[in-house]
């Protein structure tokens, strides 16, 4: 079981663009709640409605005047499938093992306002992630999430909430891990040019594991510089620095994460990522290995609902 928790807990920081139930709903980089259409630098600057998770919603193109916003919907279903590459999915010294990742998940996702500035952020869906070859490390997830977004500036927004994932074993169901954590979230965006915008947030996260040994405090500063290649392509460099302090062992650890990233919008509601991701770091638990370098290609489809 320790072999399955440590890849899962690789596997969530390095899979970028992937689906992985440790990527919280929504991603702090892309979600702020007065975000504005990227394409149209003379669009109301007043808040407008967050994109989703992993995608890049609502692109506005300008032809020879700008087209009217497409109303974001309170509650969408979103639907993922990816397939990435690890390096080291134990995070072992001993046993560096490289594989090939598939993820398939879907999430209800509802963003109903609460006020002019405030919004309600509720999410829960699940997946599965299978290894082409450790077939023993294979597991099942249900994720959970809960938060209150509240714009605090133009371009600047707060995120209070809680999330709960839970792995399960492909083969009979066992429960593997159950994490709850209280996440807050401090994010802005700075639209510095019509096609060019940096996202940075700092996020605090609180979790108490089942088992007791997976409970951690873990603060991560992040930052992405995007451009908009095109109406419909965007590519976007990654940069997070988290620090990992585990609660009931003595363990300690330090992660860089340095992410490229393309999107491809095929449709406002469809699109494809590429990604290529390398992480490294330390852990004051020799055991540990966090270097990892991986590239991934996922496909997502957004839809509507109401």
């Amino acid at each position: 079981m320790r072999h399955i928790l440590i890849a899962f807990s690789a596997l969530a920081v390095v899979g970028v663009g992937c689906p992985t139930v440790a990527q919280s709903i929504p991603d702090p980089v892309s979600s702020p709640i007065d975000r504005a259409p990227e394409n149209n630098s003379q669009s109301n600057p007043d808040p407008l409605d967050p994109e989703d998770t992993k995608s890049e919603l609502g692109e506005i193109q300008i032809i020879d005047r700008p087209p009217p916003l497409r109303r974001q919907p309170d509650v969408q279903l979103l639907v993922r499938s990816s397939v990435f590459s690890s390096s080291n999915i134990t995070a072992l010294d001993a046993l560096r093992i490289g594989d090939a990742v598939f993820v398939n998940s879907a999430y209800l996702l509802a963003t109903p306002k609460l006020g002019e500035n405030t919004r309600l952020i509720a999410a829960a869906g699940g997946g599965i992630t299978r290894f082409a070859s450790e077939g023993a490390s294979n597991y099942n997830f249900v994720n959970y999430n809960v938060a209150v977004q509240q714009r605090l500036a133009p371009g600047t927004f707060g995120q209070l909430g809680w999330v709960q994932d839970t792995l399960y074993r492909d083969s009979n169901g066992q429960r593997l891990l159950q994490d709850n954590a209280v996440q807050l979230i401090v994010g802005r965006q700075d639209q510095i040019s019509e096609q060019l915008r940096l996202d940075s947030f700092y996020e605090l996260r609180a979790s108490f594991a089942s088992p007791n040994d997976q409970s951690r405090v873990t603060n991560t500063i992040g930052a992405r510089l995007r451009y908009d290649i095109t109406p419909t392509v965007q590519g976007a460099l990654d940069y997070r620095l988290t620090f990992k302090s585990f609660t009931q062992v003595d363990r300690s650890d330090t992660e860089h994460q340095i992410s490229a990233l393309m999107t491809y919008n095929i449709s406002p509601d469809i699109f494809l990522t590429g990604s290529a991701s390398y992480l490294f770091g330390r852990s004051s638990d020799s055991a540990i290995n966090l270097d990892n370098l991986s590239f991934g290609l996922g496909l997502g489809f957004n839809l509507p609902l109401f």
